[in-house]
């Protein structure tokens, strides 16, 4: 919960007012957390944990209607398009960090687990392509959907997350 609120903050504080622009590519984050809690939903990778709430899907939902559109409008709306790819490639890894941050610490207190060999290396991999891929997105949507649904049958097949162990 304190991670929606510190995402509803930044948004106030440095997301471009003109979010209309950013929608597709919100959704397309949203789009994207949902998959992932239906195609592994009997063999996650990653779980969140309640942690002290009553259930489950609350921060999953936190995630999913909060913290994914919300750090996608920030990222997308301080994003650095004319400062040539080093200030890009900065941004991403920025980014980057602060998600690796952020999930280094609910790991830490218990909101995060880990399963079937993920791991936090994974996840900062994880997060450039994803930082890269809404980017894309944003730009081009065709190619990043293209492109995503490449990754994630990549993801799939190395984490042998296969068709019996979907919902």
């Amino acid at each position: 919960m304190l991670y929606s609120l510190l995402w509803i903050l930044a948004a106030f504080r440095w997301a471009d007012r003109n979010w209309e622009r950013y929608y597709p590519t919100l959704l397309f984050s949203v789009i994207g957390n949902c998959l992932y809690e239906l195609l592994c939903y009997r063999y996650p990778l990653w779980q969140m944990e309640p942690n002290g709430l009553p259930a489950a899907m609350i921060p999953i939902l936190l995630l999913i209607l909060i913290g994914m559109p919300l750090s996608t409008w920030v990222y997308l709306s301080l994003y650095p398009s004319g400062g040539g790819w080093l200030a890009q490639a900065r941004h991403i890894l920025a980014f980057t960090a602060v998600f690796g941050l952020l999930e280094f610490v609910s790991v830490k207190c218990g909101s995060i687990t880990y399963h079937n060999g993920w791991h936090l290396g994974w996840s900062l991999l994880f997060n450039i392509f994803m930082f890269i891929m809404l980017r894309i997105h944003f730009l081009k949507p065709l190619t990043g959907l293209v492109l995503s649904a490449a990754y994630t049958l990549l993801l799939m097949s190395l984490f042998h997350v296969s068709l019996d162990k979907m919902k």
